[in-house]
């Protein structure tokens, strides 16, 4: 079937979509959602739906509200990691997560595995 599946290995990503700890605000604290935040959490929403792992690896150049959504990559690269994991070439990424915890997108995503 899937090596690792047969291996009994399961892999998980963690992390929010956006990560902007630098730029949290008071409004951010009484639960305002910066427009950086939405708009980097519906492009990479509408990118993983369609499979463009290309564009989800250009992001800095192609995503809207950066820097502040992901001032340094860190915590951006998991998703690569679980992506790369999956079970299936051809991506079958389902959002299992979503909503706003301080500004910053919970997205979490589920892939094939």
């Amino acid at each position: 079937m899937y090596p690792l599946a047969e291996e009994g290995v399961l892999v998980i990503g963690s992390g929010f979509m956006t990560h902007g700890l630098p730029f949290i605000t008071r409004a951010m604290l009484e639960g305002q959602v910066p427009g950086w935040s939405a708009e980097f959490d519906a492009w990479a929403a509408d990118a993983l739906a369609r499979g463009a792992g290309d564009e989800l690896a250009a992001f800095r150049t192609r995503a809207p509200g950066m820097p502040y959504a992901h001032p340094t990559v860190d915590h951006y690269i998991p998703l690569f990691i679980t992506l790369g994991a999956a079970a299936h070439p051809d991506p079958s990424v389902r959002t299992t997560v979503e909503g706003y915890t301080v500004g910053f997108s919970k997205r979490s995503s589920q892939t094939a595995a």
